[in-house]
């Protein structure tokens, strides 16, 4: 199993832990900044792809890079969007999750997919979505909602991933990557 290690990536700064990542793998999430928890999410997909044996090149610091199998092939652009999970441990033992990711760019040209890192106490998930069925589908998804905007733009898509004794919406994104073992937290 291929497991993304982004231990060493961690930030040191100071910041408020949930109790549900104090002592977890993953715990130096809350001691980064904005910029590089996207960036981390960008890393965990180019190495996921170079796993796979793919070329990537980082483009941008907006969370865009490129990948292709052989030299002949054409670059296929990904936007990437990374999101720490929020978890609530209810009274009867059961998990409540969600992930918020924030100005997907739909009208934004160039890219071929979207990609979600979600990032959890002790592990990574990955889910992704074609351009094309971001385009069809974000008005009649229950994860996909216009998102906030800058000035001068509206075109802006947030996601937001929920599991509870109500909702669960994770199946309307293709899980490409999951590296749990053992629980949740």
């Amino acid at each position: 199993m291929f497991i993304v290690e982004i231990r060493e990536r961690l930030e040191k700064s100071v910041a408020k832990i949930p109790r549900e990542w104090r002592g977890t793998k993953h715990e130096k999430w809350f001691l980064n900044n904005n910029a590089s928890k996207g960036k981390i999410g960008t890393v965990c997909y180019k190495e996921y792809l170079e796993y796979l044996g793919y070329t990537v090149e980082i483009i941008s610091d907006r969370g865009d890079l490129r990948y292709r199998k052989k030299k002949t092939d054409p670059w296929r652009k990904a936007e990437v969007k990374t999101s720490k999970v929020d978890l609530k441990v209810l009274k009867s033992g059961s998990i409540n999750e969600q992930l918020w990711f924030n100005q997907v760019r739909p009208e934004q040209g160039g890219w071929q997919e979207v990609v979600l890192v979600g990032i959890y106490p002790s592990h990574v998930r990955m889910w992704r979505m074609s351009r094309g069925q971001f385009l069809n589908r974000r008005g009649v998804m229950n994860s996909t909602v216009k998102g906030l905007s800058h000035v001068g733009t509206d075109q802006l898509s947030q996601v937001t991933l929920k599991k509870n004794s109500k909702v669960d919406n994770f199946h309307e994104w293709e899980l490409i990557h999951n590296d749990q073992q053992g629980n949740l937290l």
